[in-house]
Formats: structure tokens, C-alpha cells, sequence
């Protein structure tokens, strides 16, 4: 069936990272084996019909990635919001992900075929902004590893991505792209640090549901109240870790 659907397919492109290969055109339109970025595919396939996207090598074409109508490149794009909140998801999901049979195994350099199994310490320091992994044995209590993190300036801090970005390099392992070039949020929610232009002065506000009580000195705005959605000039702690999600 799915190798029917690429021989019935009028254009075929082939993934290979983020590039669309030109594999097959009945309308003659594409250059076979000719690269394509993902935002020429999406204008090509939302004014063309019967466009297929294969993944793999170019042996691998059995398993289209659009085999329904609903599945078509041309379904909506997802926002940056909802993008963001896919990274947060998987970065919470990593940090139990990388264990190995319930802890994290740490190459020994001078005995590869046993490693050092540990368990993770997390050292958070918003004020910095930055997350260190420490990785210590799981009965010497002793440091194997370390790696840290720090967001950028003007990035949101999130210290999902955070520890796993800081997890990740302490195991060794290469960071995914999506975690360093993660979409800035886009959407208020309760539990978000916005920073905000209050009659002229720039303060840091954590924001809470609209029936919280606020108080008189407590650096805290309602949801909808004017400050957030007047006077927001961005967020910039979305981790919301008091929050139940």
C-alpha cells in the first residue's frame, strides 16, 4: 500500500535532515535529486495534489510520511507556542530517558566496558540563570561527571530544557538542536516570570491566577491583569515547576 501511494504520487520528495530531495515529478517541475528547503515544500505541496515526503536513504520507499489527505504537508504548521511546549515535554521525558537500568552510566575512561552508574544532582540558580548536572555514584556519592547550562540573555529560562541541556552534556552526549534553539514562548500562563514596563519602571513579575490574592508588596500580576497584557515586554521564566500542568 504505501509503496502504491509513492508510485501513484505525482511529486515525491526525499528527507534528508532538514533538506527535501527533488526524487520523482510527473509534472516536471522538480529537479531530480535537486535539494529543497521545508518552506519551498509547504508552498509546493499547499498549490499542488498527490505530494508525498519519503524519510531515509534513497533505498527506503515504502513508508511515505503523508498517506492520508489529513496528513498532507499543507495541515497547518504548528505554532511556536505549541512547538515550545513539545521541547518542554521531551526535556522532562530525557531526564528519565538517558538512565540506564535506573541510573545514568558514566564511561569510565580506564575500563570502557564498566561504567560508573549515578544518580543526578541538579544545582538551579535562577538568579544566573544556569543549571549544573552532577553525576554521583550511586553508593561513593562521588562526582564522575558534571555539565551545565545557561540560557542566553534574551532567551526564556527554562530549567526543563535546562537540566536535560546540562544532563545531556554530562554524559557526553551531543545536545539536540531543538533544546538550543528552542521558539520563545509566545503565551502567558499562571506561574510564568514576565518582565513587564510599569509606569516606567521595568519590574519582574511571577504571574498568578486572577483569584489569587496579590498583596500589597508582593511582586506578583493577575493573568489578565493590565500589566501583562498591556505593559508585557516578555517572558522570561516559563519552567512554572510550582505549577501543576
Amino acid at each position: 500500500m504505501n509503496k502504491m501511494l509513492v508510485d501513484q504520487a505525482k511529486t515525491v520528495f526525499e528527507r534528508k535532515d532538514d533538506k527535501y530531495f527533488g526524487y520523482k515529478s510527473r509534472l516536471g517541475d522538480i529537479v531530480i535529486g535537486g535539494a529543497y528547503s521545508y518552506a519551498f515544500v509547504v508552498h509546493y505541496a499547499k498549490t499542488n495534489e498527490d505530494v508525498v515526503i519519503i524519510p531515509g536513504d534513497v533505498n527506503t520507499v515504502t513508508t511515505p510520511v503523508c498517506t492520508t489527505e489529513e496528513e498532507r504537508l499543507w495541515k497547518p504548521e504548528k505554532t511556536a507556542q505549541e512547538r515550545r511546549d513539545e521541547i518542554v515535554e521531551q526535556a522532562k521525558a530525557d531526564i528519565e530517558g538517558l538512565k540506564t537500568d535506573y541510573s545514568y552510566a558514566v564511561p569510565d575512561s580506564n575500563d570502557p566496558d564498566h561504567p560508573h552508574f549515578c544518580f543526578a544532582e541538579f544545582i538551579v540558580d535562577n538568579e544566573k540563570r544556569t543549571i549544573v548536572a552532577l553525576l554521583r555514584g550511586n553508593i561513593s556519592c562521588r562526582v564522575y561527571a558534571r555539565g551545565i547550562a545557561k540560557a542566553a540573555p534574551d532567551d526564556c529560562f527554562n530549567v526543563h530544557i535546562g537540566m536535560s541541556i546540562a544532563l545531556h552534556r554530562a554524559l557526553g552526549l551531543e545536545v539536540p538542536n531543538e533544546y538550543l534553539n528552542a521558539p520563545q514562548p509566545t503565551e502567558v500562563r499562571v506561574g510564568d516570570v514576565v518582565l513587564v514596563d510599569s509606569m516606567k519602571n521595568i519590574q519582574e513579575l511571577k504571574v498568578v491566577d486572577d483569584g489569587e490574592y496579590i498583596g500589597t508588596g508582593e511582586y506578583k500580576a493577575a493573568l489578565t491583569s493590565i500589566a501583562v497584557t498591556k505593559n508585557l515586554i516578555r517572558i522570561i521564566d516559563d519552567s512554572r515547576t510550582e505549577v501543576c500542568e
